[in-house]
């Protein structure tokens, strides 16, 4: 994808970027969006779309609108980092809802981007332009257990509205999403 030569080019650093982010995802009480997720392993890719509302104080809800064969499930992720979340789906509570890799699946990933914008200093940021939109993007990185996880956010410079990620383990792309019909709640 177009948005994939941060990877390739030599853009600058910009500090302050990271930090504004930050600032910005800390004051918001919420917001809702439509996204699309593209779950990519050695073996099959899948695409899931759902709404997605963000919730600072309270739990995030999620349901699930794409493929057909899953659509109108819905989940609560609770918690308040990638570390103590728990996934309930309806009314069925698992003894241990916890992904074995918290962020990395498509239930999960944007509870996992909102805490890395939220809660985490990215470790390289830069500027880019996308069909004439000035896009600032962060490069956040983390170890777990025995892999390297990264991920790639891409935030419109004007409003700090997430548009795209990618979240990569080990090097290798698992996980695109795209945001859509974002609104926020306020602060």
């Amino acid at each position: 994808m177009l948005l994939l030569t941060a990877l390739l080019c030599g853009c600058g650093t910009d500090e302050n970027s990271g930090k504004d982010v930050r600032a910005h995802y800390e004051n918001i009480s919420g917001f809702s969006a439509h996204v699309k997720i593209l779950s990519e392993t050695d073996d099959f890719t899948m695409a899931f779309e759902l709404d997605y509302a963000y919730n600072k104080e309270d739990v995030d809800v999620f349901t699930i609108t794409a493929p057909e064969s899953v659509s109108g499930v819905s989940g609560r992720i609770a918690g308040d980092s990638e570390a103590t979340l728990a996934l309930q789906y309806d009314d069925l509570v698992l003894d241990d809802a916890r992904p074995v890799r918290p962020g990395m699946t498509p239930a999960d990933a944007v509870f996992g981007v909102v805490c890395a914008l939220r809660d985490t200093p990215a470790d390289e940021s830069w500027r880019e332009s996308a069909d004439g939109t000035a896009l600032t993007v962060l490069h956040y990185r983390s170890e777990s257990g025995d892999e390297t996880i990264e991920k790639l956010v891409w935030l419109r410079e004007d409003n700090m509205q997430p548009v795209y990620a990618e979240l990569f383990a080990d090097g290798t792309r698992e996980l695109s999403i795209r945001f859509t019909s974002y609104q926020e709640n306020g602060g």
